[in-house]
């Protein structure tokens, strides 16, 4: 009997850089290869099939034409995840045929990739279990994400400076108490990524940003992040937000009250990547709620 793969937590700047994990040489045989899950791995070795993630989903269509297949945009701080249900999820599909958008939600799934032609991959999430959730909820995810991956970095990391590769790097990592999982996953991203450490800035840089949307209200300026928020969030109302306010006509209604361009800016940006209002489409500013 199969053990079922562990949900993995992955910020979605990182799932969406994943490809898929070329089958190992160690199978037993062809037969239990043809029963190995379809494994994706990440620019920094992270090994995955199946994901756990919480976010706010943003865009939900129905595009099945013979039968429902839904497809879900689920954004977190880093990005946005795109989330495919149909008649073989009937649980997910009965969800999603019944919310409405935008709303917090937890999602569990298999990755998947698509490749429609050479050098063009897509990255995605079957969905099989989905469930609302509140703000709170999504916060506690972000953070806990946050602290596995900048472990996992902090590992790459020192991969990366040992100038090990292959069966040294191996050993090198296996000495140091690294999961064989995790080192495996480093030995080979390492020998497959032209640029490695780039993609490791980006990731900690989309971190601490989306760290910081959860943050508005701390000690250090709350008063004034907080007054700056509620601006934003009552201007938005009052333009219609729940309906879509244009980027452009809100700026400059915001700048005729005497406020700064950047501080909006600032503002929007922390609203978007925490999921407070969304971009139904370019130029158009909506609310969560």
């Amino acid at each position: 009997m199969l053990k079922r793969e562990v949900a993995k937590r992955v910020f979605a700047r990182e799932f969406e850089a994943c490809r898929e994990f070329e089958k190992l040489e160690h199978s037993d045989s062809e037969a239990a290869d043809s029963k190995t899950p379809n494994l994706l791995i990440s620019p920094l070795g992270l090994i995955l099939n199946r994901v756990f993630v919480v976010g706010v989903v943003t865009e939900l269509d129905n595009i099945g034409t013979q039968s429902e297949m839904w497809k879900a945009r689920i954004v977190d701080p880093t990005g946005a995840f795109t989330v495919y249900a149909g008649q073989y999820q009937p649980e997910a599909s009965i969800f999603f045929s019944t919310i409405q958008v935008p709303a917090f939600i937890a999602l569990t799934g298999k990755a998947r990739t698509y490749e429609p032609e050479q050098g063009s991959i897509f990255v995605s999430i079957r969905a099989e279990e989905v469930n609302i959730v509140d703000e709170e909820t999504r916060n506690r995810w972000v953070v806990d994400t946050a602290e596995q991956t900048v472990e996992r970095l902090e590992v790459f990391s020192d991969a990366l400076t040992s100038e090990y590769r292959g069966e040294k790097l191996r050993e090198y990592l296996l000495e140091k108490g690294i999961s064989s999982e995790l080192t495996e996953g480093i030995v080979i991203a390492l020998e497959r990524e032209r640029s490695p450490d780039e993609f490791a800035k980006l990731l900690k840089s989309s971190i601490r940003e989306g760290l910081k949307t959860l943050d508005l209200d701390s000690e250090d300026n709350a008063d004034a992040k907080a007054d700056q928020k509620e601006f934003v969030l009552e201007l938005l109302r009052e333009m219609g937000g729940t309906k879509g306010v244009d980027y452009a006509a809100f700026m400059d209604a915001a700048a005729s009250r005497g406020i700064s361009e950047q501080v909006v800016e600032e503002v929007i940006r922390f609203l978007l990547a925490g999921g407070q209002c969304y971009e139904p489409k370019i130029g158009i500013i909506r609310l969560v709620g």
